[in-house]
């Protein structure tokens, strides 16, 4: 063979691998869901990104926060416990059974059963009695308290096909997960999941075939993209997406709803138990500053926890000040003008810059005197710790996460008594809560909401620090990724000709 003819050779064969590439969606992120493809053991990020490949809830909250038709096309209540949903009539799963009442059924009938024990989506919907088909593609809800919020909800019943759940049980459908969403998964390793697509998905995609990767370090991440190794890195920091972009990649950020905090652990006989030193920690915080330097200032600053997208956000309260005088004068009154230290647990690697972000709040603080020592530990750590209520510090950094309902009410089922190891509880919000929940008197509802946020921030709860931003990096021939509240649409990425 002459050099021309083995020139030619290698050209095609490099063509062709550039051909079998385009055809593979692969996508980085910084873990996959423990539970492989159970989509109801984890509700938080980074797993529930990864559910919206395989599966469909019953609604979608929009980027604006309204609640939307998705598998349900209407709802209606019919007495303050009895819903009446509306199904979709041309959707099937990825194994060809059609998509009708019977599942969603078996889902509810599973999440309200002792076996579903250990599924963080049970304790969601442990406001349901009983669930039953009245025709082929409506299903009646019964609950045990009255729930104006159900639909709101829904996103999070993630329909799983009833027949292969059954046959496998959990553990074996973990493995073998059918849905109705745009990719099927058929193979699963400890840092990869591959999938194929579902053409006969009411969610068609472009892409044959799909990847998620786990490079838990964002740079690893950012490298890859550039090398061709990956077409999308989830969860960067704006250096790193923008590096992407000037090297002829995408740069993405979107702002969510949910607020980053550091929690504190009340009731522990230290300094945190009293309000005056909550908020002088809170005073002292740079927040400006901080997201400038960080976030590339994108995100908005917090007055209470949630995000001014959020259902229930009180518009009334007002900036959180920066003044370190005032917060000296309250660690004054509050018996420690020398400060003291305390023990904060950080997950690192789950959010933009957020080893950065701990150190920043530890040298703000660090101007009157509070010592913040950081912990690092591994999200999974976090998920066991937030399960089980075992913590070897004094406060730790998690989310207000309001998705998917896009509710203030949501964050608190954790960051309140209702929580079953909390961290916070303060017995005299709860009859707001507990109200709140169960109102359909819309305006009451909202205006109990208002008050609980109003609490919340007179109490200073946690730390509050910023809203949420997320960043992306895509190569340059990458298009329509988006992701909204938990839901990333995969059917709309594609490649296109750069």
């Amino acid at each position: 063979m002459n050099l021309r003819n083995f020139a030619a050779l290698i050209f095609s064969l490099l063509v062709s691998l550039e051909t079998q590439a385009q055809d593979v969606l692969r996508i980085g992120t910084t873990a996959l869901p423990p539970t492989l493809g159970n989509p109801y053991r984890n509700t938080g990020t980074p797993h529930i990104f990864t559910w919206s490949a395989t599966f469909d809830g019953l609604t979608r909250i929009d980027a604006g926060g309204t609640l939307q038709p998705w598998l349900a096309t209407h709802w209606e209540s019919i007495n303050p416990l009895t819903w009446h949903i509306k199904l979709r009539e041309d959707v099937v799963f990825s194994n060809g059974v059609p998509f009708n009442a019977d599942a969603v059924v078996n889902v509810l009938d599973y999440l309200t059963s002792d076996a579903a024990i250990r599924e963080a989506v049970a304790r969601e919907f442990s406001f349901v009695d009983s669930a039953r088909a009245i025709d082929s593609f409506t299903v009646e809800i019964v609950t045990n308290v009255p729930t104006p919020h159900l639909p709101r909800a829904l996103p999070l019943l993630h329909i799983v096909e009833p027949e292969q759940w059954n046959r496998l049980g959990p553990e074996g459908f973990s493995r073998d997960p059918v849905g109705t969403g745009p990719y099927r998964p058929i193979n699963f390793s400890a840092s990869k999941i591959k999938y194929r697509a579902v053409p006969t998905s009411w969610r068609k995609p472009f892409i044959s075939r799909m990847e998620k990767i786990v490079a838990p370090e964002a740079y690893v991440r950012t490298q890859a993209v550039l090398a061709g190794q990956m077409d999308i890195a989830l969860s960067l920091g704006p250096e790193e997406a923008d590096t992407i972009a000037a090297m002829g990649g995408r740069s993405l950020s979107w702002s969510t709803a949910a607020l980053w905090a550091i929690n504190f652990h009340h009731g522990r006989g230290n300094p945190l138990d009293d309000v005056r030193v909550r908020e002088a920690l809170n005073l002292a915080i740079d927040r400006e500053g901080l997201v400038d330097g960080l976030l590339a200032g994108i995100p908005e600053l917090p007055t209470q926890p949630a995000t001014s997208i959020v259902y229930g956000f009180n518009p009334t309260l007002p900036p959180i000040p920066f003044d370190r005088a005032r917060a000296r004068a309250l660690l004054a009154e509050a018996g420690y003008p020398g400060g003291f230290k305390f023990v904060v647990q950080g997950a690192i690697g789950s959010g933009a810059n957020d080893a950065a972000m701990y150190q920043k709040v530890a040298q703000d603080l660090l101007t009157i005197g509070v010592t913040m020592e950081i912990r690092t530990f591994p999200v999974s750590q976090l998920i066991r710790s937030v399960m089980e209520g075992e913590w070897s510090g004094d406060a730790f950094g998690v989310t207000f996460a309001s998705e998917p309902t896009v509710d203030v009410l949501r964050p608190l089922r954790n960051h309140s008594c209702l929580w079953v190891h909390p961290w916070y509880c303060d017995e005299r919000i709860m009859p707001a809560i507990e109200e709140a929940l169960i109102t359909f008197d819309e305006d009451r509802g909202l205006a109990l909401r208002h008050d609980i946020m109003k609490f919340y921030r007179d109490e200073w709860v946690a730390l509050y620090l910023y809203q949420i931003v997320r960043f992306a990096g895509t190569r340059g021939n990458v298009r329509g990724f988006s992701e909204v509240h938990g839901f990333v649409s995969y059917e709309d990425i594609q490649f296109v000709e750069e």
